[in-house]
């Protein structure tokens, strides 16, 4: 080698003697001189390179040529050796060689990926698994979409029977709640047609949001299958035929989605049904809770429209009570307890959509500090399990007392409602003073400002229900001026207050006792009436 081009600059070196020799001719003992490339841009593994490389003593012809070439293949540089063929030779093997081995490597590692049977998830990207196949064929050919619908089907059912392996404990509890959202739900003789709606709706938003096990949604993936099965089924029976290639025109002519959009499709029924399972691993507790209120609420409400009334019928027919008016008592506690009962469903899927907070995500409760373990949702509904058995409570063991207390003063139907309302309105004081509690944890308005929402109808049921019984109630003797002042309660606005507990709280204090002056006002003016 006569000569050498580098990709950097190099110091050439000289023996003595200058002049310069074939590197072919370097074990020669002659005085002539060589061309070392050597620079101290260079890296090489041997410090006294120059040395080694001229001492024909210590080392071999192979052991000195062994060196160069490592400064060489270190430091990415390439000689031109005078047989173009030998430079092209050492191209190949030291440059083009280590990239095409890199890039062999990168594919095949990228194979392996793909071809690891990962979990499944939510957030799986079905176009990495989709890069497998040749799209553009499928779209082309029908035997290629057949083909490529089957082979993606297959993938998919596969996936997912390795889901429901790893996952078989957290699916076998789904399972359990599944089979008691699959009874239908029957129509009492007992409820109106309007409760009856209600308890079914109720159980079919349960069932589709908990009904969790993944055979549904293997029929579909497989229901797909099937019709590429089918296509392939057509094709075969049509070769079999003497008018072959008319027939399979037609067949191709036929509309029918794209593969691409198959797959898309596919793959969001499966991270659909994946979404509600990884819910229900992270919200164990409040969904197991919200199912147990499901299953509670609706016998209950069952039992209270058949036990209760038949309770209040007795117990009020002992004390020669007419048939009319504890009729007229049960009406109102139903619509009470209905009212109650409609709450239930929105403040659960409030849970169910929100999560965090609302279902009791702890470690997203206790980064807002709000909520706590138990979530929002469920001290909501507890709040309204609380006030519902006040209710009942009162009705069972007060209101009968009023009626008697009443009976026979003046004006003793306005009484007796005004008595009967006032005393109902505390229990919509102690269910406000519980919801207080839960809406100064929730850090966010937009919570505390739901919340109200939620529950203002049941907050302002009292002074409805005076409101309505009074202007039903011919020539009332109670007048305008406090009626309208009774009336401009509900136009309080609670959601003013809610950047400050204490300023709210005041305002509930002070609605709650401009509440009660107003009614001890219409009983003074019933009472200076009847004199």
């Amino acid at each position: 080698m006569k000569g050498i081009t580098t990709r950097y600059l190099v110091t050439i070196i000289f023996t003595r003697r200058g002049g310069a020799i074939d590197l072919d001719d370097f074990n020669s003992h002659s005085n002539n001189s060589c061309i070392i490339p050597r620079s101290r841009v260079l890296r090489t593994s041997h410090a006294n390179y120059v040395t080694d490389i001229a001492n024909s003593q210590n080392f071999t012809r192979e052991e000195r040529l062994a060196f160069t070439l490592a400064l060489f293949t270190q430091n990415d540089l390439l000689p031109i050796f005078d047989d173009p063929e030998v430079t092209e030779l050492f191209r190949q093997i030291y440059f083009t060689k280590p990239e095409l081995t890199k890039e062999l490597n990168e594919i095949n590692t990228q194979i392996e990926n793909l071809q690891k049977v990962t979990l499944l998830s939510s957030e799986f990207d079905y176009t990495l698994l989709l890069s497998r196949f040749d799209t553009k064929r499928a779209d082309t050919s029908l035997i290629g979409y057949y083909t490529a619908v089957q082979q993606w089907c297959d993938e998919l059912a596969k996936r997912l029977d390795y889901y429901e392996e790893v996952k078989a404990t957290t699916l076998s509890e789904f399972s359990i709640i599944g089979l008691s959202l699959a009874k239908k739900q029957k129509e009492s003789p007992h409820l109106t047609p309007e409760e009856n709606a209600l308890l079914k709706a109720r159980q079919e938003f349960f069932r589709k949001r908990f009904s969790l096990g993944l055979n549904s949604v293997k029929e579909k993936i497989l229901a797909v299958k099937a019709q590429a099965d089918t296509l392939e089924s057509r094709i075969d029976e049509i070769d079999e035929g003497v008018d072959s290639l008319a027939e399979l025109a037609e067949l191709e002519k036929e509309p029918r989605a794209k593969f691409e959009f198959v797959a898309e499709n596919t793959a969001k029924i499966v991270k659909n049904a994946l979404k509600k399972i990884e819910f229900f691993e992270a919200n164990r507790d409040f969904v197991q809770r919200a199912i147990g209120f499901w299953e509670s609420w609706a016998r209950d409400f069952v039992v209270f429209k058949t036990t209760r009334k038949e309770a209040l019928k007795h117990d009020c027919e002992d004390d020669g009570i007419d048939e009319e008016e504890w009729t007229k008592w049960f009406g109102e506690w139903v619509n009470l307890r209905f009212a109650i009962e409609q709450k239930l469903w929105p403040v659960v899927e409030k849970g169910l959509l929100s999560g965090g907070v609302w279902s009791g995500d702890v470690s997203e409760a206790g980064e807002a500090g709000g909520g706590g373990a138990s979530g929002v949702a469920v001290r909501l509904v507890e709040a309204l399990e609380a006030y519902k058995k006040s209710v009942d409570v009162f009705y069972k063991e007060e209101r009968k007392g009023i009626h008697q207390k009443f009976a026979f003063g003046q004006g003793a139907e306005l009484q007796e409602k005004f008595e009967t309302e006032s005393a109902l309105y505390k229990r919509v004081v102690a269910f406000q003073m519980d919801l207080q509690k839960v809406v100064f944890e929730c850090e966010k308005s937009e919570d505390r400002i739901w919340i109200l929402k939620w529950a203002d109808s049941l907050l302002d049921i009292s002074v409805d229900e005076v409101l309505g019984f009074v202007a039903n109630v011919e020539q009332s003797n109670v007048s305008s001026v406090v009626l309208s002042e009774f009336a401009a309660l509900k136009q309080k606005n609670f959601e003013i207050w809610l950047a400050d507990a204490e300023a709210y709280g005041k305002e509930q204090a002070r609605r709650e006792k401009e509440y009660n002056s107003l009614i001890f006002k219409m009983k003074k003016e019933l009472a200076k009436a009847g004199k």
